[in-house]
């Protein structure tokens, strides 16, 4: 036997163990995704306090105050979310006016948890006092609150991964802010991921 043939059996040999270790993982994998079926969480609006929407004298800016209670729902059954990272973006005219950051927190499986967004303030922008000025004429004020997140998951003892999946929440007030405010309690929007 030449010395060329027993280095090509042992190229054979190294490749099937590692395609055997490969294959073992394939299905350890499959298997361990068939035990835990880990999903992304849901995300919903369930109540909105808008206490300030109007424009300055000059029909320049837009002041505001608006409270979203934002709902985070973990649909697994046997895994937990650690989330590191979480905020709130509101845009209003197609234009960011404002983040407030959200708590962050560990959410236990099948399990919903409120939390509450505060917006104050004033913006500035062609787009802001236009979208205002057309959506008070029409009675309805459209909003979008973007909540992005930093999250790991908890399987049994073993943290795993960094996701940032991000919620599209697409709000609508019919009612033109009186000056007491406006409080919709009795509508849920849900978010697009």
């Amino acid at each position: 036997m030449s010395r060329s043939d027993s280095c090509g059996g042992c190229c054979c040999k190294l490749l099937c163990s590692l395609l055997q270790i490969v294959i073992t993982a394939g299905f350890v994998l499959f298997f361990w995704w068939l035990i835990f079926r880990p999903r992304l969480p849901r995300a919903s609006i369930h109540q909105i306090q808008l206490s300030a929407f109007n424009l300055t004298a000059d029909n320049s800016t837009l002041r505001f105050s608006l409270t979203v209670a934002v709902a985070l729902r973990n649909p697994n059954k046997r895994v937990g979310l650690y989330y590191d990272a979480l905020d709130a973006d509101l845009f209003y005219g197609g234009e960011q006016i404002q983040s407030a950051p959200l708590p962050v927190f560990y959410q236990p499986h099948k399990n919903t948890t409120e939390l509450e967004g505060k917006f104050n303030g004033s913006a500035a922008g062609v787009g802001v006092a236009e979208a205002f000025r057309d959506e008070s004429a029409g009675g309805s004020f459209n909003f979008e609150v973007r909540v992005e997140s930093s999250l790991r998951m908890k399987l049994w003892f073993v943290k795993i991964g960094h996701f940032h999946p991000k919620f599209d929440c697409k709000v609508d007030i019919r009612a033109p802010p009186q000056a007491g405010g406006v409080s919709v309690t009795n509508r849920t929007w849900n978010c697009d991921r």
